[in-house]
């Protein structure tokens, strides 16, 4: 994978940077954070990365985009990238509601585009980029929510993608 961008970069995104980062699976890594906080957090830890100011500038250079947001915020998200994002893009999510996550996708999504649901099994008490981990996801199971409509190619891309970052992990389609 060439560049990958991930929205949000709070306890999950701040681990998936670090790790993607380590294992070298981007030439390029963008992170889109919206919390003045979070972004001074990010640049005292020196975290990896290139920090953009917009999601077009993200997303237009993006071959992967991972939200890590608050599910609240996917509607305001996608109705703000639908004007730039390319077609090859590929879209997944760390979130754990399903179903909203399906409903929002599929009413303000723009049509053509690959999202992809996962769950990577993780999380902890505390939130925050300070408090990201590296091995955040080590050993623990990574669920892909295999819809209709789904590319099996798209499918095998992020099959791929969660396994080189958790090599001890284990995907499961649904």
């Amino acid at each position: 994978m060439k560049n990958i961008l991930i929205i949000g970069c709070g306890l999950l995104g701040s681990s998936l940077l670090r790790r993607i980062s380590k294992k070298k699976i981007a030439k390029k890594i963008f992170i889109y954070e919206k919390s003045k906080s979070n972004i001074a957090k990010i640049k005292r830890l020196k975290l990896p990365g290139t920090i953009v100011k917009s999601l077009k500038e993200g997303t237009s250079n993006s071959d992967l985009i991972i939200f890590c947001t608050p599910m609240s915020e996917y509607k305001n998200i996608i109705l703000k990238i639908n004007k730039f994002i390319p077609s090859k893009t590929l879209i997944t999510e760390i979130g754990s509601s399903k179903i909203e996550t399906s409903k929002i996708i599929n009413k303000f999504l723009k049509k053509g585009i690959h999202w992809i649901q996962s769950h990577p099994i993780a999380g902890s008490e505390v939130s925050g980029p300070e408090h990201g981990k590296e091995n955040m996801f080590t050993d623990r199971w990574c669920i892909i929510i295999k819809e209709k409509n789904i590319k099996k190619n798209n499918i095998n891309i992020l099959t791929k993608f969660w396994k080189k970052n958790w090599s001890k992990s284990s995907c499961d389609e649904r």
